[in-house]
């Protein structure tokens, strides 16, 4: 399918697959500055027409390079005719670019909002995930009050 072509997909489900909390060493305080290591990949069901993108954080305090929190979320997407991107001699599957970056940026602003709900209340409440760039994730720092 040619690039330019509109592809019809719609949300179908959130997921929260694992989340953890480690006690901090050290006291969490206005002057943590959290460190967050995100990662995401997709998989498929074809026969239900399903992109699933799994996103991981890990949360750190940088300043003692100490483990704080984990989350793993999957977020579900309907995609009109997935089969059509699908590549049967080498069972892969070729999205546009820009079906692909759109699919990132919504996860992890979900898994954003996610992260708020499960932390809250908890000493990673400040803790927010920064804005990324869905095309390629990096290890991200952020200040408490930013």
């Amino acid at each position: 399918m040619d690039e330019n072509n509109i592809m019809t997909f719609q949300v179908k489900g959130i997921e929260i697959l694992e989340t953890n909390l480690s006690s901090p060493e050290n006291p969490i305080n206005d002057d943590t500055v959290f460190g967050f290591n995100l990662q995401s990949n997709q998989s498929f069901n074809l026969d239900n027409e399903l992109v699933i993108v799994t996103c991981e954080v890990d949360i750190f305090d940088t300043g003692y390079d100490q483990k704080l929190g984990h989350l793993k979320v999957s977020c579900l997407y309907y995609l009109k005719d997935l089969k059509s991107y699908a590549n049967e001699e080498n069972n892969s599957i070729s999205l546009p670019e820009g079906m692909v970056v759109t699919l990132n940026s919504i996860s992890i602003s979900t898994v954003r909002g996610v992260m708020y709900g499960v932390f809250r209340g908890t000493f990673l409440d400040g803790a927010i995930l920064p804005v990324v760039d869905p095309t390629g994730e990096k290890k991200e720092t952020i200040n408490k009050d930013d």
